[in-house]
C-alpha cells in the first residue's frame, strides 16, 4: 500500500510538471509569433503606422484623406479585417485625415485619443465614433493595453495646456517578447522634455517625431533613446536628427520612399524593405 502510494504520488508530480512545460512552451510560442510593423507611405509626409500579429491589429494614425486608400490596401494585405486598438496620437490633419474613410472599411473595436479641443475633422470623426458606439479612451495616466501579444503602453500629455497641438501627442511604446519600439506622434520641444523624464527601455525602432523636423529636444531624446531603427516620415530628416542618428548608428528609414516594414521575432527585430 505503501508503494502504491508512493507510485502515486509520483504520478502526480510527473503530470503537474508535464503541464507546466506544457503551458509554458504553450505561452512561448504564443509570445514569439512574429509581429509585423508597416510604416506606411503617404503622399505629403504624413503619419500611419500598421502593427499585426495573427489576428491582432493596431493601427497609430491614419495619415491624410488622400492616404486612407493605400492605408487600406496595406491593411488588406495583411489580412486585417478588424483593428482592435485605432490610436489617435493627436487630432492634427495629417494623422486623422483619413480616419473616418478607414473606419467605414475595417471597424475598430477601441480608439485611443488625447482629450483637448481638436479640429473639426476630430470632432465629426467622433460624432459617428459614438453613434457606432465604439469606445474612445481619452488617457490621463500611462495606459497599458493588449492586442494577442502585442503589449503596449500609451503614455499622455503631462498638462493639460500647450501652446501648440503637437505637444498634445500620445506616445506608444510597442513590446513584444524583447523588442520595444516607441512612437511618439509629432511631439515638440515641451513634448519631448516630458519624454526624457521616463525610463525607457532598450528601443528598437523609433518614429521620429514631427516628420523628422528638429527641436529643442530632439537630439536629447534621440541620444537617450539610441534605437536601432528609426523612421523619418518625410523625404529628409533635419541636420540634427540625421547627425543623432550617425552618433548612435542608427539605420535611417523615409516612408517618402515606400512603405517601411519590420519583423519582430520577440527576440530582435528585423527591416525587411
Amino acid at each position: 500500500m505503501r508503494k502504491f502510494g508512493v507510485f502515486l504520488g509520483w504520478c502526480l508530480f510527473l503530470g503537474a510538471l508535464a503541464g507546466a512545460v506544457y503551458f509554458s512552451l504553450e505561452e512561448r510560442n504564443n509570445g514569439n509569433g512574429s509581429v509585423t510593423t508597416v510604416c506606411i507611405h503617404t503622399q505629403n509626409d504624413a503619419d500611419s503606422i500598421l502593427i499585426v500579429q495573427d489576428d491582432a491589429a493596431i493601427l497609430i494614425d491614419a495619415g491624410e484623406e488622400a492616404d486612407a486608400a493605400h492605408i487600406l490596401e496595406v491593411m488588406q494585405q495583411y489580412g486585417v479585417e478588424t483593428l482592435d486598438y485605432f490610436i489617435l496620437t493627436h487630432g492634427a490633419k495629417d494623422h486623422v485625415g483619413g480616419a473616418a474613410k478607414v473606419l467605414a472599411e475595417i471597424p475598430a473595436k477601441t480608439v485611443i485619443q488625447p482629450y483637448y479641443e481638436a479640429g473639426s475633422e476630430v470632432r465629426v470623426l467622433n460624432d459617428a465614433l459614438k453613434q457606432a458606439r465604439v469606445p474612445v479612451i481619452y488617457p490621463t495616466r500611462t495606459l497599458r493595453m493588449r492586442a494577442g501579444q502585442i503589449r503596449f503602453l500609451v503614455y499622455p500629455p503631462l498638462e493639460k495646456h500647450y501652446n501648440d497641438e503637437n505637444n498634445y501627442s500620445l506616445a506608444v511604446l510597442v513590446q513584444h517578447g524583447r523588442v520595444n519600439e516607441l512612437f511618439a506622434g509629432d511631439a515638440l520641444r515641451k513634448r519631448g522634455e516630458e519624454l526624457l523624464l521616463i525610463d525607457w527601455p532598450a528601443i528598437d525602432l523609433y518614429k521620429v517625431p514631427h516628420h523628422g523636423r528638429a527641436n529643442g529636444s530632439s537630439e536629447k531624446l534621440f541620444d537617450n533613446l539610441q534605437p536601432h531603427f528609426a523612421v523619418v516620415t518625410a523625404k529628409t530628416a533635419d541636420k540634427a536628427v540625421v547627425n543623432a542618428a550617425q552618433r548612435n548608428e542608427t539605420q535611417l528609414f523615409y516612408t517618402a520612399q515606400g512603405d517601411c516594414v519590420f519583423i519582430s521575432d520577440a527576440e530582435q527585430l528585423q527591416a525587411v524593405q
